[in-house]
């Protein structure tokens, strides 16, 4: 694929070359593993987003938009691990979509934390926003989908027979004119889709701490306490660490995404294609952030999960 633009990596340097080798090893090697990796993160992330979804649903625990906000990332977790066992391109979508809804939780809690009367903190509201959400992101993945086609191969097996494999690339309209589409198509993903969540993923990680220490602060005072937690710190905590691990493990992305974008002949063979495999592991641990934050660190989550097992032992026991 020669897209005519300028290159990131010195091909005639020893070091730059030892490295790019070492990336197509790796990838060489942990491809034979990851489907198999994929499938069974997959399956147990079912399985727990199942359950996520089952205890924020309780009647204890509908009580705020936050809440109903993590019930649409389950749901648009479940559909990114369902939909990566057969089509990609859809998961990269709900994956997008689970970003937002992140950010948009975030945002939640901070006008909490403003204004306690806030309109935000109503269940219809963050309904609304999260389909909102939902159809910006699937429109803005409409080109991505367009982007490929379905390439058939003939071979010949040692039996003499011809077999057909499909797979899927970029159409050739896409590759014609130094990739222009391809790069408008690369830059509007890697923007929209994976830039501007991290951005805003990480302004809603600085204002939340700072609102929470503004908050501590003002409750020392009026209390005249040194180690006051209210419940409110707690649940401010817990979105906190979620939104420092989806961070941490989209921001990388977003910079691949962008240096995609900007040097796609070279950083789209050597590195992007290298590590793919990864990229699409991490947003597959971040389908088990919420549930696996929420078990550990809130109390009533676990006592609501408690109560609900005696159930299900009943019903299938």
């Amino acid at each position: 694929m020669d897209c005519k633009d300028q290159p990131i990596f010195d091909v005639t340097n020893n070091f730059t070359n030892n490295l790019l080798e070492t990336l197509f090893l790796f990838q060489q090697t942990y491809s034979r593993f990851h489907r198999y990796i994929a499938v069974l993160l997959c399956l147990f992330g079912l399985l727990a987003n199942s359950i996520h979804i089952w205890v924020l649903t309780r009647p204890r625990m509908r009580f705020s938009s936050v809440h109903t906000v993590l019930v649409c990332i389950a749901v648009s977790d479940m559909g990114t691990m369902s939909s990566y066992l057969i089509h990609v391109m859809i998961s990269i979508a709900l994956h997008a979509v689970t970003l937002y809804l992140v950010v948009l939780m975030a945002f939640i809690r901070f006008s909490a934390m403003r204004v306690s009367s806030s309109e935000w903190l109503r269940s219809r509201r963050a309904i609304i926003a999260a389909i909102g959400i939902a159809i910006s992101v699937f429109v803005l993945c409409v080109p991505t989908l367009l982007a490929h086609e379905i390439i058939h191969r003939n071979s010949v097996s040692t039996q003499g027979t011809i077999l057909t494999r499909y797979s899927i690339g970029f159409s050739e309209m896409m590759l014609e004119n130094g990739c222009l589409l391809m790069k408008g198509n690369l830059w509007l993903t890697g923007i929209f889709l994976k830039a501007i969540p991290c951005v805003l993923l990480f302004v809603f990680t600085i204002a939340l701490i700072g609102r929470m220490k503004e908050n501590m602060e003002m409750r020392i005072k009026l209390l005249k306490v040194k180690d006051d937690k209210g419940k409110r710190d707690v649940t401010t905590y817990m979105l906190v660490l979620m939104v420092t691990v989806f961070l941490i493990t989209e921001l990388p992305q977003g910079v691949m995404a962008v240096l995609n974008a900007l040097y796609t002949s070279q950083f789209h063979a050597y590195v992007y294609l290298s590590l793919a495999d990864v990229l699409d592991l991490l947003s597959l641990i971040n389908c088990y952030v919420a549930f696996l934050v929420y078990i550990c660190t809130c109390s009533r989550y676990r006592q609501t999960l408690l109560l609900i097992l005696p159930l299900v032992e009943s019903t299938f026991l």
